[in-house]
């Protein structure tokens, strides 16, 4: 009996330096996940992420809009490292309808601090189209 349990607690060692021993991969797919509103219209952003032991990696963004609007919808995006002052390091910018989805490549190192910062311009029958800007938590 002594001798199975000293085999199990060996066992046990191995797999812990095993598991300790892999090589470090990025985590499961995460988002960052933010609205804003003007008026009757509004927006809603994700951007999809995974962070390794090095990086922060963005690999897609999409939104959805609401309320009455047209198919010309300008939305932009800002990535942004949390400084002071905060600046951007990747700027990207769609036109269309009410939802989009986008692939893209965008990293910034792990050691910073990073958000994404949006802006849309609804397209509307009105004289002033509206807007709204808004920006997402930090990681």
């Amino acid at each position: 009996m002594k001798f199975l349990r000293n085999v199990a607690v060996v066992a046990a060692m191995g797999l812990a330096t095993s598991i300790t021993a892999a090589p470090a991969m990025a985590s499961a797919d995460q988002y960052l996940i933010a609205r804003c509103t003007d008026g009757n219209h509004g927006i809603e952003i994700r951007a999809r992420y995974l962070t390794s032991t090095t990086k922060h990696l963005f690999n897609q963004l999409s939104w959805r809009i609401a309320g009455n609007v047209g198919s010309n919808n300008d939305v932009r995006f800002y990535f942004m490292q949390d400084a002071q002052p905060d600046f951007v390091f990747k700027a990207v910018g769609y036109k269309g309808g009410k939802t989009g989805s986008r692939k893209i490549s965008v990293s910034r190192p792990k050691a910073h601090k990073v958000f994404v910062r949006f802006r849309v311009r609804f397209d509307t029958s009105a004289s002033s189209d509206p807007k709204c800007t808004y920006q997402t938590r930090g990681i």
